[in-house]
């Protein structure tokens, strides 16, 4: 597995989502903040995708999708829960906790992926891992309509996720990123014109705008398209059982979350089970004991014998039975001869 180092880089930008969005919201509404944040990165991904993508034979509509999906359905469920009062570290739980277990089980469903009992057993243990993390959040948490928007956005992530991997997932990175930011702005944007909402203007907002932006809208999305482009969706799934405990501890020091032991014990169950997981892949992408056999080689001519003379022999045998066959050619005014059978044996 080449880009292994790539899977912690993964985990890292996706944490810091919820941390930095959590502080957005903090001085902007999520409309308004959805708006900021898609045109943004179209500004930075259509130019990119422009001069370096592959655009001929890309699945735009299905891209137009995955972009409706991941970027409007997942970030407005999850900006709509941090308007709503719901922790950033609670919000990785709903949303990371259940989307590995969605997606697996929709891959499955539709047949694009096969499910056994060691990746079943390894995001068992990686949810179990998330829960001890962020077992004290679950008691302070205000629950309700704001852990009910942020299933909505489960459900974007987890579908999203199946629909980049399986029916998108040929299209070139660059450009997957600019149409779904396009996608999303151009839904998003509407929405601000009638709806408006609060955006006050800061460099706290900018700071915040632009890493969503551009860390997490270009480059995160980048990578969790060269990702699914390597990996099964229930590995990359897998991967993100690993983000609300990393996002709890650095909730700490950025909003003033208070950490538990929990979350370093939940940490390490839940990356043991993303290892099984990323495990039972690598296993299965190697060579099967029962796969084909070797073709044999060519059977070496026998001792004595001439390179090529098998090839010969058979030529000049046929070209004797077609001699046998022809009928030979008779001088003008002779009589009409049989043809030249080769003489019998006497019994």
């Amino acid at each position: 597995m080449r880009d292994r180092p790539l899977l912690p880089t993964f985990v890292l930008l996706w944490s810091s989502g919820y941390v930095v969005g959590a502080v957005a919201i903090q001085v902007a509404d999520p409309l308004p903040l959805l708006a900021a944040r898609f045109v943004l990165a179209s500004l930075v991904a259509v130019p990119l995708a422009l001069r370096h993508g592959r655009w001929r034979g890309a699945p735009l509509g299905r891209l137009a999708v995955a972009g409706i999906l991941l970027q409007v359905v997942q970030f407005g469920g999850v900006y709509g829960g941090f308007a709503l009062g719901v922790p950033a570290a609670l919000s990785a739980l709903v949303m990371l906790g259940l989307s590995p277990l969605v997606t697996t089980g929709l891959a499955v469903a539709i047949g694009k992926e096969r499910g056994d009992t060691r990746l079943w057993a390894g995001l068992a243990v990686g949810l179990l891992g998330v829960a001890i993390s962020l077992a004290p959040e679950l008691g302070s948490a205000r629950v309700g309509a704001g852990v009910a928007v942020t299933l909505i956005g489960m459900l974007g992530l987890a579908s999203g996720t199946v629909v980049q991997k399986h029916w998108a997932g040929a299209a070139d990175v660059r450009v997957a990123a600019a149409v779904q930011s396009v996608t999303g702005a151009a839904l998003v944007l509407p929405g601000v014109a009638v709806f408006g909402g609060r955006f006050d203007v800061s460099l706290q907002l900018a700071l915040s705008v632009g890493w969503l932006a551009c860390g997490m809208g270009i480059v995160t999305l980048l990578l969790l398209v060269h990702l699914l482009r390597g990996h099964a969706a229930s590995t990359v799934g897998a991967l993100l059982l690993v983000v609300p405990a990393v996002t709890a501890i650095a909730s700490a020091p950025a909003l003033g979350e208070a950490l538990h032991p929990a979350s370093l014990l939940g940490m390490v169950v839940a990356m043991g089970g993303v290892g099984a997981v990323i495990r039972r892949e690598t296993a299965s992408s190697g060579p099967s004991p029962g796969g084909p056999a070797r073709p044999e080689p060519p059977a070496a001519p026998r001792p004595g014998s001439r390179p090529g003379a098998v090839v010969s022999r058979r030529r000049s045998s046929r070209l004797r039975l077609g001699s046998w066959s022809r009928t030979p050619s008779r001088v003008p005014g002779s009589p009409a001869r049989s043809p030249a059978l080769p003489p019998s044996r006497s019994r």
